[in-house]
């Protein structure tokens, strides 16, 4: 009689093992299979840029990452400096900023100017950073917020699918880790090869141009 329930353990604990295995397989094999979706579409100047079909679109998102010298605090001091986010990242021309929900997350109208004959796009974004200094990280989210528009932007084309994500790690010998994602929709009459252009040239640019604003 006490044979039984040692015998339904032991198969119990047998089972739990094989199910603890076949689950992390499964695991890995999402996780493989997602960055196998990831496709190199630059690798120069210490600058990794990957590409990525957006979710039911044909436009292009991104993913960079680079390893550059500089000061881990005046990053932090860049990126928190919204609004003079146009003097580096491509294509914006003006940053507004339209509420501040705390020191750290605000609602801004970004202006995007878009070569002849397009007509330039306004978004409406919610971002917020997070500095942790002690773990030396830095982060930064940014995605669509529904917000009313300034009459003098009201009549401009709308950019509604919009979002992207900084990470800056601090290293050792002055250096830093960057890594940024992003999509955009701009829509309207754009062709999508022309969009996608623009996101295997325009996170390069910004890269570059963030990195001249770092050693100001």
């Amino acid at each position: 009689m006490d044979l039984y329930p040692k015998v339904l353990n032991a198969l119990y604990l047998h089972m739990l093992k094989y199910l603890v295995i076949f689950t992390c397989f499964l695991s890995l094999l999402s996780t493989t299979a997602a960055q196998k979706d990831w496709k190199i579409v630059s690798n120069k100047d210490n600058i990794t840029l990957w590409t990525k079909d957006f979710p039911n679109s044909e436009i292009k998102q991104f993913k960079l990452k680079t390893i550059i010298k500089a000061d881990f605090e005046k990053a932090y001091t860049v990126l928190k400096d919204v609004e003079r986010m146009n003097l580096w990242y491509d294509r914006v021309s003006s940053v507004t900023l339209l509420k501040r929900n705390s020191p750290n997350e605000g609602i801004y109208l970004l202006e995007y100017g878009l070569p002849f004959p397009f007509e330039n796009r306004i978004a409406t974004i919610r971002g917020v950073i997070d500095y942790n200094k002690d773990k030396g990280k830095i982060t930064v989210n940014t995605s669509y917020h529904a917000f009313e528009l300034p009459k003098n932007k009201s009549e401009m084309l709308q950019i509604k699918t919009i979002g992207s994500s900084w990470e800056v790690n601090k290293l050792p010998n002055g250096q830093i880790e960057i890594i940024h994602s992003g999509h955009m929709n701009p829509g309207g009459n754009i062709p999508n090869w022309l969009i996608n252009d623009g996101v295997t040239s325009g996170p390069i640019k910004t890269i570059k141009a963030f990195k001249k604003r770092l050693s100001l």
